[in-house]
C-alpha cells in the first residue's frame, strides 16, 4: 500500500468513527506497550463501562484492514513504512490534557488524599518500576492496602479518562501508569504542592508531639543512668557536662524528607541509633527505598505488606537480610528484625509490651 492509500484509508475510517479515533491516538502513545489488554483498558475508561467488546472487535477489523500491525510484542503497531502519516494523523486525535499541577491543587483543595497519594507514587516511580516489581504493581498495592481496590480501580479510570495518565503493559510482566507528556516544570510545580500539603497534614498527627516528649524522655533517662560515668568522663576530658550531654544523646527534630514525602529525624543514644521516619500511611515504596539503618516507620495503620515482608525486598538492594528496620503503630504493635537497647526503651513508652518478628 502506497502512503497515500494508507493516509486515505486510516482517514476513512477514522473521521466517521470516534473509537478509531481513540485507539489511534492510544497506540501512538504506547508505542510497544499498546497491548490488546492495554489498549482495552485505556479504551473503556475514556469511552465508557461496557465498551470492552466493542474495542476489541475494533482493533480486528482496524488489523483486517491494515490500519494497524501486530508487532514483536503482540503490540498494535503502525505498519511498516507508514510511520510519518501515522504520526501525523494520530496527533490530531490527542485531546488535550490537563495540567498536572491544576489537577493536584483540585484534589489538595478538595481533600482528597487518595488521590494525592496515587499521583505522588505516580512521581516517584518512573514506568520501569524497580527491580522484580513493575510500577503499576506497586500503586495498585499500595492505593489497595491504603484505601480499598475499589478506590485504586476508580482512581486509575477517573485518570484515564482525564487525559492524565495512560495505562501501558507488555508481557511478560511490565504494567504502568504514565504522566504522560508534563513538562518538568509542571511536575516540580505539582511535587511542590503534594510536599506542602502532605506537610501540614502530617504535622496534624498527634504522634509528633507525643513522639518528641517520649523521645526527650528516653534521653533523659539515659543520661540520669550515667550522670556518674560522664561526670568522671567531663572532669577527665575537660569537657563541660553539656558537651558530654550532648555526646551521649541527641535528636535531630523531625523535618519533612521531600524525597519520600515523610517526617523522618535521626536518634543517637550511648551509642545506639535510630532513624525515625513518620507517615500516616506507609507505603512499600518508602519501606523498600529507604536506606539509612537501623530504621523504625511510626504509621497510624499497620500496611498489610508485613504479612511478606521479603516480597517488598525482592530484587532490591540492600537485600532484606542486610536491612534494620521497624514497623512501629503506637499503643498498638510493633514488629521488627533488630533490636537494641533504645529500640527497646522507645517501644516501651509506645505502649507496647513485646515486640514481634517480621
Amino acid at each position: 500500500m502506497r502512503p497515500e492509500e494508507y493516509k486515505n484509508l486510516v482517514l476513512g475510517i477514522t473521521e466517521k468513527d470516534e473509537g478509531a479515533r481513540t485507539l489511534q491516538g492510544l497506540v501512538y502513545l504506547l508505542k510497544e506497550y499498546a497491548s490488546e489488554e492495554a489498549l482495552t483498558k485505556n479504551f473503556v475508561a475514556l469511552q465508557g463501562k461496557g465498551k470492552e467488546e466493542e474495542c476489541k472487535d475494533l482493533l480486528k477489523s482496524l488489523q483486517h484492514k491494515r490500519v494497524f500491525g501486530i508487532g514483536p510484542y503482540d503490540e498494535y503497531i503502525c505498519p511498516a513504512g507508514h510511520e510519518k502519516d501515522f504520526e501525523e494523523i494520530a496527533l490530531d486525535y490527542l485531546k488535550a490534557q490537563p495540567k498536572l499541577s491544576a489537577i493536584v491543587k483540585a484534589e489538595v483543595d478538595a481533600g482528597n488524599n487518595a488521590a494525592l497519594t496515587m499521583i505522588e507514587l505516580m512521581l516517584k516511580m518512573s514506568i520501569h518500576g524497580l527491580p522484580g516489581v513493575t510500577q503499576y504493581e506497586f500503586i495498585k498495592a499500595d492505593i489497595s492496602d491504603m484505601f480499598s481496590p475499589e478506590v485504586f480501580q476508580a482512581l486509575e479510570t477517573d485518570f484515564i479518562a482525564k487525559n492524565l495518565c495512560v495505562y501501558g503493559q507488555r508481557a511478560p510482566r511490565h504494567e504502568f501508569l504514565w504522566l504522560y507528556h508534563q513538562t518538568d516544570d509542571e511536575r516540580k510545580a505539582a511535587q511542590d504542592m503534594l510536599i506542602e500539603f502532605r506537610e501540614k497534614e502530617l504535622y496534624k498527627m498527634p504522634q509528633i508531639k507525643e513522639f518528641e516528649g517520649l523521645i526527650g524522655e528516653v534521653i533523659a533517662e539515659s543520661q540520669q543512668e550515667q550522670k556518674a560515668k560522664k561526670e568522671g568522663l567531663a572532669q577527665w576530658a575537660e569537657f563541660s557536662q553539656e558537651e558530654v550531654d550532648a555526646v551521649s544523646g541527641y535528636f535531630s527534630g523531625f523535618t519533612m524528607d521531600e524525597d519520600f514525602v515523610v517526617l523522618s529525624g535521626n536518634l543517637y543514644v550511648d551509642r545506639d541509633t535510630l532513624h525515625m521516619v513518620i507517615t500516616d500511611k506507609l507505603s512499600r515504596y518508602v519501606i523498600r527505598e529507604w536506606k539509612e539503618q537501623p530504621v523504625v516507620f511510626v504509621t497510624e495503620k499497620l500496611p498489610k505488606c508485613v504479612r511478606n515482608i521479603g516480597r517488598v525486598f525482592e530484587d532490591a538492594y540492600p537485600c532484606y537480610e542486610e536491612r534494620k528496620l521497624a514497623i512501629v503503630v503506637p499503643n498498638e504493635v510493633a514488629y521488627a528484625n533488630f533490636n537494641h537497647k533504645l529500640f527497646s526503651r522507645l517501644i516501651a513508652r509506645l505502649g507496647i509490651e513485646k515486640c514481634l518478628e517480621f
